[in-house]
């Protein structure tokens, strides 16, 4: 017969057990370590002397906003010129069906070079290659993008340059007692102005912001639904800490937008199935589009035009970098510009181009990037990134 004694040992035993057994799980995949390892230092590393003259342009380069985390970039570094390449590796396919999204986030990372290189004491003259996106067939070679002929001048930190490290993308519900300023709203359409055929359009009043709710979240089911859209944007995420550390780039749970215990329950479950995963996706768009005070386009005159794109890009990184500075977040939800694309490939009815015009009202501009802007409600954690020596050519 077992004693009381043996039995209260041997549910010690089985309780160490069980907790360790968790522990390890939980060390094993993150919970304690959230933004740190190897995937997380070209953020704290971003300006060590470790790397020499138009090198440390590119480190702030590859901290730059872009589609999904896939980092799609290359350069190729001399002392006296950057080119810029789209890593046509890193196409999203079905997602970013003419890669317009892609060269949205080069833009990006062309004006991140930008500040840096006037921190740094470099004058940049920026070339936008030509071209349209619906005639660039992804194959397995870098396109070349833009170039950067740099010479010596006058060293200038503006404070978009400091904000650098600070700019993260905020999935999370916003603070719906807190609204953006008119000021600060006139000062975020006023990014676009070096850019001609670039327009800031936002939308604050109620009837506005339910059409644009409306509109993104019916675009999320339409390309749920799509069984390639589903995929080509599933396999990007990383459930597993090991190969965040090891790839270093993609979406991943700790940027989700949601709070440190969801996110540590999360790490210590087994991964989800894409459907759960689109599931979550899709009540998060409508949970946080509801607490967002004001939403927005970035628009051009010509939707796949290459510089225009590139432009775009530019424009959202000044404006995500200024809006750091003030306490602001923001996130993209590109969901009805994408189905805009997927529309077009197949043939079908525009009627998300049709949707976009109205919800506008001017025909003139098409727009090539959404977004949210607002007060947050959490702190934001960094997303992994690449280091320079995995971007060189």
């Amino acid at each position: 017969m077992v004693s009381r004694r043996d039995s209260l040992r041997g549910i010690g035993a089985v309780t160490v057990m069980v907790v360790g057994g968790a522990v390890w799980r939980a060390v094993d995949q993150g919970v304690f370590s959230a933004g740190q390892g190897p995937a997380y230092e070209p953020w704290q590393n971003w300006q060590d002397d470790d790397v020499e003259g138009p090198l440390r342009l590119v480190k702030a380069a590859i901290l730059a906003a872009n589609p999904h985390n896939t980092q799609p970039w290359l350069f190729q570094v001399t002392e006296s010129r950057i080119e810029v390449f789209a890593d046509i590796s890193r196409h999203l396919g079905a997602m970013d069906v003419y890669m317009r999204e892609m060269h949205i986030g080069l833009g990006c990372a062309v004006e991140n070079m930008l500040l840096a290189a006037k921190s740094r004491g470099y004058e940049a003259q920026l070339t936008l290659s030509p071209g349209i996106l619906t005639e660039l067939h992804p194959n397995v070679q870098p396109i070349l993008a833009a170039t950067l002929n740099l010479s010596l001048g006058e060293s200038s930190v503006s404070d978009l340059y400091k904000a650098i490290p600070n700019r993260h993308t905020d999935r999370a519900a916003y603070d719906e007692t807190h609204p953006v300023s008119a000021d600060d709203l006139e000062t975020l359409r006023t990014w676009a102005d070096d850019e001609a055929e670039v327009a800031v359009l936002l939308f604050s009043t109620e009837e506005k912001r339910k059409l644009f709710a409306q509109g993104t979240v019916q675009a999320t089911k339409d390309i749920i639904a799509d069984a390639t859209m589903s995929h080509d944007s599933t396999k990007w995420f990383r459930t597993n800490w090991k190969d965040v550390q090891k790839y270093k780039d993609g979406p991943y749970i700790d940027t989700a937008g949601v709070s440190p215990t969801l996110r540590a329950l999360v790490k210590m479950l087994p991964p989800t199935s894409e459907e759960m995963g689109n599931n979550a996706w899709l009540g998060a768009t409508e949970t946080t589009l509801a607490t967002t005070p004001v939403m927005g386009f970035i628009a051009v005159r010509e939707l796949y035009d290459r510089p225009q794109a590139m432009q775009a890009g530019r424009a959202w990184q000044r404006m995500h970098l200024w809006a750091t500075t003030k306490g602001l977040s923001m996130q993209p939800v590109n969901q009805m510009l994408e189905i805009v694309d997927r529309e077009r490939e197949l043939g079908n009815e525009p009627h998300t181009s049709e949707f976009l015009e109205r919800l506008i009202g001017d025909p003139s501009w098409k727009p090539t990037f959404a977004f949210r802007v607002g007060y947050p409600t959490m702190a934001v954690l960094a997303s992994p990134r690449r280091p320079v020596e995995e971007v060189l050519i």
